[in-house]
C-alpha cells in the first residue's frame, strides 16, 4: 500500500473543538440540570432566542 492510501485508511479523530461551536441549547439545558447549575433561561426556546447574536459582545455574553 502506498503512503497516501495508508494515511487515508487510518482512523481519524477530532483534535481541536470549540465548545461554543458544538453546545446546542438542548445540551446546555441538560448539562445544567444534571449538574445543578441555574441558567438565566427557563426553556430551550429562551436559550435559542439568546443565540441571536448581533455583535461580538452579545456572543461573549452568552458564554
Amino acid at each position: 500500500m502506498d503512503t497516501p492510501s495508508f494515511i487515508r485508511s487510518l482512523p481519524k479523530a477530532e483534535l481541536h473543538l470549540h465548545i461554543e461551536g458544538t453546545l446546542e441549547p438542548e445540551m446546555m439545558v441538560d448539562l445544567a440540570a444534571r449538574n445543578g447549575i441555574d441558567l438565566p433561561f427557563a426553556t430551550v426556546d429562551e436559550v435559542r432566542a439568546a443565540y441571536e447574536f448581533s455583535d461580538l459582545q452579545s456572543f461573549l455574553d452568552i458564554y
